[in-house]
């Protein structure tokens, strides 16, 4: 009777619409419901503490279900040595993983920059006995939600009862504090890294994003607000800075995990900018995208420059411009691939300037059809008109929804001589070359355009009769 008034409760808590977060877990996700706690102080007490205040607000019962914004804090300070404080907790029974079948763990903190980045948070799986199991990586991997919040991810390979959050002091004096808010799996999800359910006619919002280096000092960098290049609002960013000195090389990379994988034929809108008066040719030529499968490469990793035409070059050149262009991950021959995440990768040597506090920033990464096939029409100049039709790509996709047709006259303009998916030009009366734009944008809320595909009509003069000659 209890469970089935926890659940009754969470499902009415989450369709009230008033915890932001219900939609990151998979709606059969399992919480534990009971926690242990302790932790040392360095040299005995005398050169530091530990705390754990509120422990019982990371578990899921009566009064606090989970999904929820009630934490556990866990502090450690320390003038010489190091204390640690840590929370465990368990779950209502035994979960079974394997090697060939892990699951994934997913615990809920804040996002403290220095306990995360100087590896004073560890996280470790346990069984019934108090024993650690074994994991797919020593390292807990750490994802940025739309909301803030951070999820610490640690994958067991056998079956286990536990989850146990530690946290260290710094290693030089001082403080490191962490929030626990709670920790789920998801049973039966096919995803280890991403347990969220997959909809078809999903509009393709990444759900989390994850931020890497190579080539640099760790804890002279940061992605700053990792989550809010996925929170649906062009005014916010992610922002790849250094934290100290100004770096001349080196990788920043931030990634971006979908709901599923990709239908067959979708792109990548990507909306940039940048904060360092950067040549935007020198920044475009040094930020690669690269799409994967799991983590599996799948596609060619592309250039960013290679995506822009001049007028999203030289716009991207002025600070604080925002430039939207397309990835769509394809292969070398040209093929749709099928991906889960996007990887956005800046190489700071190609700046051709040192990278300080103001870098290059992200206001969006989502999903979208590919470009719509159309065929290019032929005109007459003394009929002056011209059918046009064009066609989503993904029509054949079972459950995907319909589409939208929009009709441009140039690549970016925003006032549109069309809404209908066939219809016919007008005015083509003077030889040349005529281009006409054309998107599509798949039905459902938050769902965007697709890239534009270009149709070029041809108009030709009319031919002219040869003379006659008229004999008598």
């Amino acid at each position: 009777m209890t469970k089935f008034y926890l659940k009754l409760l969470l499902a009415l808590v989450c369709c009230g619409g008033f915890v932001p977060f219900c939609n990151a877990q998979p709606s059969n996700a399992v919480y534990p419901d009971k926690q242990t706690n302790g932790g040392s102080a360095s040299g005995g007490g005398l050169t530091g503490s530990f705390s754990v205040a509120n422990p019982d607000n990371a578990r899921n019962v009566a009064g606090n279900i989970k999904p929820n914004n009630n934490y556990a804090l866990l502090t450690a300070t320390s003038t010489v040595g190091t204390s640690s404080a840590w929370i465990q907790l368990e779950f209502p029974a035994e979960v079974t993983a394997s090697t060939g079948a892990p699951v994934t763990v997913y615990v809920r903190t804040n996002n403290n920059t220095s306990a995360l980045l100087g590896g004073g948070v560890e996280l470790t799986a346990l069984d019934k006995n108090g024993v650690l199991v074994s994991v797919q990586s020593t390292d807990y991997k750490t994802y940025y939600t739309p909301d803030g919040s951070v999820f610490l991810a640690i994958t067991p390979t056998a079956t286990f009862k536990y989850i146990k959050t530690k946290l260290s002091s710094p290693v030089a004096l001082g403080t490191n504090t962490l929030q626990v808010y709670y920790a789920f799996y998801g049973p039966g999800a096919t995803n280890t890294s991403n347990p969220y359910p997959f909809n078809v006619a999903d509009c393709g919002s990444p759900n989390v994003s994850t931020k890497d280096y190579s080539g640099l000092t760790l804890g002279s960098f940061d992605v700053v607000n990792a989550g809010n290049a996925i929170d649906n609002d062009l005014n916010s960013k992610s922002s790849f800075v250094s934290t100290g000195v100004a770096l001349v090389s080196g990788h920043i990379k931030q990634s971006f995990f979908f709901n599923g994988v990709s239908n067959n034929a979708d792109a990548v809108r990507v909306i940039l900018s940048q904060s360092g008066s950067f040549l935007a040719v020198n920044l475009a030529s040094g930020i690669t995208l690269q799409a994967y499968n799991g983590s599996t490469p799948v596609g060619t990793s592309t250039l960013v420059n290679a995506l822009l035409d001049a007028d999203l070059l030289g716009l991207l050149g002025g600070n604080n411009n925002q430039v939207a262009f397309y990835f769509a991950p394809k292969s070398a021959g040209g093929t749709s691939v099928i991906f889960d995440r996007v990887e956005l990768d800046l190489n700071i040597g190609a700046l051709g300037a040192g990278l300080g506090s103001n870098g290059l920033n992200i206001h969006d990464v989502r999903r979208s059809p590919d470009v719509p096939t159309a065929t290019a029409p032929k005109a007459c100049s003394n009929i002056g008109t011209a059918a046009l039709s064009a066609l989503a790509p993904q029509l054949g996709i079972s459950g995907i929804g319909s589409f939208s047709y929009t009709w441009y006259t140039t690549a970016h303009g925003t006032t549109a001589v069309s809404t209908t998916q066939n219809w016919t030009a007008s005015g083509l009366t003077t030889p040349g070359t005529i281009s006409y734009y054309v998107d599509i944008t798949k039905s459902g809320s938050g769902c965007i355009a697709s890239p534009r595909k270009r149709v070029d009509i041809a108009v030709s003069s009319p031919p002219v009769s040869p003379g006659v000659a008229l004999n008598p």
